[in-house]
């Protein structure tokens, strides 16, 4: 990873101006706004390690010329995997006013209506780690994890900016910096934050529903006088509040009456003081070294630590009642839950690559400790896992890889990828402990002490790409079976499935170039769900996004217009309820979740290195339907107008 030096002294005056801007910038919108956010990508370019090395990644061709073309990231799997692929920031407004966790993850995830909110997603994921977890996973997607961390490679310095202002008191922030020094050494930081008021049950402005900042630093090194030898490191941290307001009192006690539940500012809600609380980071380093390409050396090390809280006073008396139970005979009381868990990590591996052929084995040692305040003792845990990847490429476009973990005692993953221009296809089965949440848990109104089995899943994922010059059509097939599957019951306890679950899920994705200018995008999903245990999980029948979209590009490509509807259709099914204090989606039997339509109006619009949107959120209020529920007893957004930029700078 070599990158063109620069006069130190242009390079100094550069970064002082864009320091300043950042500052004044970040003064002005810090107690206004923030969130997290990616720079999205476009397709990448392969470069082996063997020709970093050897020539310089990019060129200067005329002097001071900076733009996105001479700005490129990487991940640190790409190094570890030896599938180093670069890819260029995303410069084309599209999309752009998708700023809601909800569009972010195309519709296909359940919240609890508002940004920065506990989510999950429809679909069943297996689990991407088979050794002991917190459990607590409502606020992962907020988390920037090392996995997600780009290192860049600039000719310049390099800075994006976001900054998102939301309807009903929403705003999000995202910059991100990045400077290489030398072709030695980069150093680059990200700040996210989201401050969003409660759109149920609000009182005045800074009512806040979720504070979330979330920072990280990182870079990477490569020593001159030791060009075989690369660090990647980043520190990350997130600090993430939420206000848990228990659901809409009507919902929850009259769940048929649902003329009463789009009240929204106006609503009342179950509980008035409650908080959760997420905090969590670390410290994460990546190494290698390299005797030739055949054989390398690498080593990384993570330290992450995680804080959870859930705080309130209560009364049964009141509406707490719909939420809370007597606890030893008491009507009242506190609740100050308090869970920690820590992990330390080290791998050591082998790894090399040929023309055609890479190759990585590896040994982790991972110890773990949970820490629940009640239960008075820390439950550890030292875990030992072998495992390796292999990946071939068969033939210039077409690509096989075969990838196990095996943590000593018996859990596993296995995962194959195939991928070519007409076909992709990924399975994976994993074998994974229970959380420690499901095992061990005592708070102030409930606990339980289990022993389940480990969860056992198989994954499959297969898409078909056909296309045209004005037309593709990639009809997809999703298929889960998941053995001794853990939930969380309709009394809020954990409890395990008797039966194996099996999730069918068939699609396809169908995008139409109706003119040069106006395009069609729609992906339809069909899901079933059958097995001994089926009525376990939960899953609307049928989820249907589109859009319908005018683009004008013009002044070659310095200015261009995207504008059009987005929709969103999803058939009624009994969805799961939160349960706030242990920040879990657990299954209940009272409401059913409506089916509703969503749609969307939108204006993207870029002028050089700056864009600008402004959306018509839930355009539909009132035209059809009065509102909609993404969760029992929580409505999602109700029809707002957004708007928000995104400026990057190149020098």
């Amino acid at each position: 990873m070599r990158i063109i030096e620069t006069n130190t002294e242009f390079v100094f005056l550069r970064v002082l101006r864009r320091v300043l801007l950042i500052s004044t910038l970040l003064l002005t919108v810090f107690t206004a706004f923030s969130q997290r956010g990616t720079v999205r990508e476009l397709g990448g370019n392969r470069d082996s390690l063997r020709n970093a090395r050897q020539q310089r990644i990019l060129r200067d061709t005329v002097k001071n010329n900076y733009s996105a073309k001479t700005t490129r990231f990487t991940y640190e799997k790409n190094f570890k995997f030896n599938d180093l692929t670069f890819y260029n920031p995303d410069t084309i407004p599209d999309n752009l006013h998708r700023f809601t966790d909800f569009e972010k993850n195309n519709n296909f995830i359940q919240n609890l209506g508002g940004i920065g909110t506990a989510q999950r997603s429809l679909f069943y994921e297996g689990r991407s780690v088979i050794g002991r977890t917190s459990g607590y996973h409502a606020y992962d997607p907020f988390y920037i994890d090392p996995d997600q961390i780009k290192y860049f490679d600039t000719r310049s310095p390099y800075t994006d900016i976001k900054a998102t202002f939301g309807g009903g008191g929403r705003a999000i922030t995202d910059v991100l910096f990045s400077l290489n020094d030398s072709t030695q050494f980069n150093l680059g930081f990200s700040y996210s934050g989201i401050r969003a008021d409660k759109q149920l049950s609000f009182l005045t402005r800074g009512d806040r529903s979720v504070e979330s900042t979330n920072w990280n630093i990182f870079g990477f090194l490569r020593p001159k006088k030791l060009p075989r030898y690369l660090l990647l490191f980043n520190m990350t941290q997130m600090k993430h509040t939420a206000a848990e307001q228990g659901g809409i009192i009507e919902a929850i006690t009259m769940p048929t009456a649902d003329t009463l539940f789009y009240d929204y500012l106006d609503e009342d809600v179950a509980l008035d003081e409650a908080e959760s609380y997420d905090k969590r980071g670390g410290l994460h380093i990546y190494q290698q070294y390299d005797l030739d390409s055949v054989f390398q050396l690498y080593h990384s090390a993570t330290f992450f630590d995680q804080i959870l809280r859930y705080n309130d006073e209560y009364d049964l008396s009141g509406s707490d009642s719909l939420i809370y139970s007597p606890v030893d005979g008491a009507t009242s009381g506190t609740i100050a839950d308090r869970t920690a868990f820590r992990e330390f990590s080290n791998e050591f591996g082998i790894k090399g690559y040929t023309r055609k052929f890479a190759y990585t084995l590896f040994y982790r040692n991972r110890n773990v400790r949970y820490d629940n305040l009640l239960i008075g003792s820390a439950r550890k845990d030292s875990e030992s896992y072998l495992g390796g990847t292999l990946r071939q490429q068969i033939t210039p476009k077409i690509f096989l890889t075969a990838s196990g973990e095996y943590l000593i005692g018996g859990n596993y993953m296995l995962t194959g990828d195939f991928k070519s221009d007409f076909f992709t296809a990924r399975f994976s089965r994993v074998k994974a402990k229970p959380t420690y949440l499901a095992e061990f848990y005592t708070g102030e109104q409930r606990s339980w002490t289990n022993t389940f089995n480990d969860e056992v899943s198989d994954n499959l994922y297969g898409e078909i790409k056909l296309n045209t010059r004005r037309w593709s059509f990639r009809p997809f097939l999703r298929f889960n079976r998941i053995t001794d599957h853990v939930y969380y019951g309709p009394d809020r306890l954990p409890l395990q499935a008797s039966d194996d679950i099996l999730l069918f899920s068939p699609g396809a994705h169908l995008d139409l170039k109706i003119t040069d200018k106006w395009a069609m995008k729609t992906t339809t999903v069909y899901s079933t769900v059958s097995g001994g245990s089926s009525d376990v999980y939960r899953i609307p029948e049928l989820m249907v996004n589109a859009q319908f979209a005018h683009t004008n590009i013009l002044f070659d490509g310095k200015m261009i217009i995207q504008t059009g509807m987005d929709a969103h259709y999803r058939t009624s099914y009994q969805a799961y309820a939160y349960d706030p204090v242990v920040q879990q989606f657990y299954q209940q039997n009272t409401i059913e979740n409506d089916a509703f339509v969503k749609i969307d109006l939108f204006l993207n619009f870029k002028v050089q290195n700056f864009i600008f949107f402004i959306k018509s959120g839930h355009f539909n209020q009132g035209l059809i339907g009065d509102g909609y529920f993404l969760t029992p007893y929580f409505t999602g957004n109700r029809q707002t107008v957004d708007i928000g930029t995104r400026w990057s700078f190149y020098d």
